[in-house]
């Protein structure tokens, strides 16, 4: 009777490391996965991040090229108003001469 009670003892022993190293692995793994679930949502924070900046310097660049687009016609603008200044200075001097040769 006293081996059966020492051989239930050990038995119990046993069970009770088994359930202790089944928690402990538990926890191990409940540890891993919130270490691998901050990385990864750090890893999409950082990947926003950088989209948001690249956005950001397409605006940039899209807001400076339209502005060289506007000062390009602004300055097509102006060369097409002088042109038409110059036009018109001939006509009136062509008109002039003709008026003193009629005359």
């Amino acid at each position: 009777m006293g081996w059966i009670k020492a051989l239930a003892i050990g038995v119990a022993v046993f069970v009770a490391i088994g359930i202790f190293s089944a928690l402990l692995h538990l926890f191990y793994l409940i540890i891993v996965a919130i270490a691998v679930g901050a990385v990864v949502a750090l890893v999409l924070k950082a990947r926003a991040r950088l989209r948001a900046g690249r956005q950001e310097k397409t605006k940039k660049v899209e807001s400076g090229q339209a502005g060289a687009a506007l000062a390009q016609r602004q300055l097509e603008s102006r060369a097409q108003v002088s042109q038409a200044l110059q036009s018109q200075q001939d006509i009136e001097d062509e008109l002039a001469r003709l008026r003193s040769e009629i005359e």
